[in-house]
C-alpha cells in the first residue's frame, strides 16, 4: 500500500464502490472550477491529485541489518518517489540532554548527585567512543557498524533494566539476609531459653542420680538381708522338710496302729452293750480283780 500510495497516489480498492461515489461527488464541483469536465472519471483523477499535492508521509527507517536493502529492492518507490533525509549524528551535548532527560526520573534515583552526574555523562561519552571505534571497524575491516540514535535510546533503556534488576537481586538478598538474621536471632534466644531450662533440669538430674543411688545402696544392703534370710529360710525349709517326712512317716504309723485297733474297739463296743448292772456288782465284790482288770478300770477312768 506504501509503494502504491508513493508511485501514484491511488490505492486499487482501498475504497468501497459507494464511499468513492461520495468522493467523487464532493470534488465534482471543483472539478468544474478547474474547467474539467466532471466525468466520474476525471473527479477520481482530480481527487487523487489532489491527494498526491497534499498527503506527506514521512518515513523512518534503520540501516541496521537487511531489512532496509530488501525494502528498497522490492518497493522502487520508497527511493525514486522519496526525498531522503540523511540523519547526522546527534552531537554530544544532545546525547547528553537525551540522557539527562530519561535518566533523572529513574525510580529510586542513581546516587548521590556526583554519581548520577558521572552516569549522565558516561552515556554520550561511551557512545562517542563506540562510533569511534566503528569507524576505525570500517576502515580496517571495510565492515559497516550502525549506531543510530535508536541505539543510544536502547543503551539507556538497558541500563535502567539492569539497574532495576539488580536493585530487586539486591533488595531480594537483603530481605534473605534480614529473614536469616532474624532466624538467628530467634535461635540464639531459644539456645538461651533452652540453657536456662537445661541447667535447672542438670540439677535436677544431679538430685536425683544422687537419689538413685542411695536407694540403690539401700535396695543392695536390703537385698544381702533378704539373701542371708533367704538362705536361712532355706535351712528350715530343709528342716521342715525332715519334720515333715516324720510327721507323715508317724502319721503312716498312727493309721497303721489306729487301723488295728479299730476291731477291737468295735469289739468293746461290743461288749460294752453286754454289760449290765450285775456285772459292775460283780466287779465291785472284788477284793483282788484278776490280772487285766486293773489295766481296764484305769483306761476307763482316764477317758472318764
Amino acid at each position: 500500500y506504501i509503494n502504491d500510495l508513493l508511485a501514484s497516489g491511488n490505492i486499487p480498492d482501498l475504497f468501497p464502490p459507494d464511499e468513492k461515489e461520495n468522493m467523487i461527488n464532493a470534488v465534482r464541483g471543483q472539478t468544474k472550477a478547474a474547467g474539467i469536465i466532471d466525468t466520474n472519471e476525471n473527479c477520481w483523477k482530480f481527487f487523487i491529485d489532489k491527494v498526491v499535492a497534499n498527503l506527506h508521509m514521512v518515513l523512518c527507517f534503520s540501516p541496521v541489518g537487511e531489512s532496509f536493502r530488501v525494502r528498497a529492492r522490492r518497493f522502487p518507490a520508497l527511493v525514486n518517489n522519496t526525498v531522503i533525509d540523511w540523519f547526522h549524528p546527534w552531537p554530544e551535548e544532545a546525547l547528553a540532554s537525551v540522557s539527562e532527560r530519561f535518566l533523572s526520573n529513574v525510580e529510586g534515583g542513581l546516587g548521590s548527585d556526583e554519581a548520577t552526574e558521572a552516569i549522565i555523562k558516561f552515556m554520550p561519552f561511551s557512545f562517542g567512543v563506540v562510533n569511534e571505534m566503528s569507524t576505525k571497524f570500517l576502515t580496517n575491516e571495510r565492515r559497516y557498524n550502525y549506531t543510530t540514535p535508536k541505539s543510544f535510546l536502547e543503551l539507556i533503556s538497558l541500563f535502567k533494566q539492569m539497574l532495576a534488576k539488580k536493585r530487586d537481586d539486591m533488595l531480594k538478598a537483603a530481605d534473605r539476609l534480614q529473614v536469616g538474621l532474624d532466624k538467628l536471632q530467634a535461635t540464639a534466644k531459644q539456645v538461651g531459653e533452652l540453657e536456662e531450662v537445661l541447667k535447672v533440669k542438670s540439677v535436677e538430674v544431679a538430685e536425683k542420680i544422687a537419689a538413685a543411688e542411695e536407694l540403690s545402696e539401700k535396695v543392695g544392703i536390703e537385698k544381702k538381708i533378704v539373701g542371708e534370710e533367704a538362705a536361712a529360710a532355706a535351712v528350715e525349709a530343709e528342716k521342715c522338710a525332715v519334720i515333715k517326712t516324720e510327721v507323715t512317716q508317724k502319721q503312716e504309723d498312727c493309721e497303721r496302729d489306729l487301723a488295728a485297733a479299730l476291731p477291737a474297739v468295735d469289739k468293746a463296743m461290743a461288749a460294752l452293750d453286754t454289760l449290765n448292772k450285775k456285772d459292775l456288782g460283780e466287779l465291785k465284790a472284788l477284793k483282788k480283780p484278776p490280772s487285766g482288770v486293773d489295766d481296764v478300770m484305769a483306761a476307763v477312768m482316764v477317758l472318764m
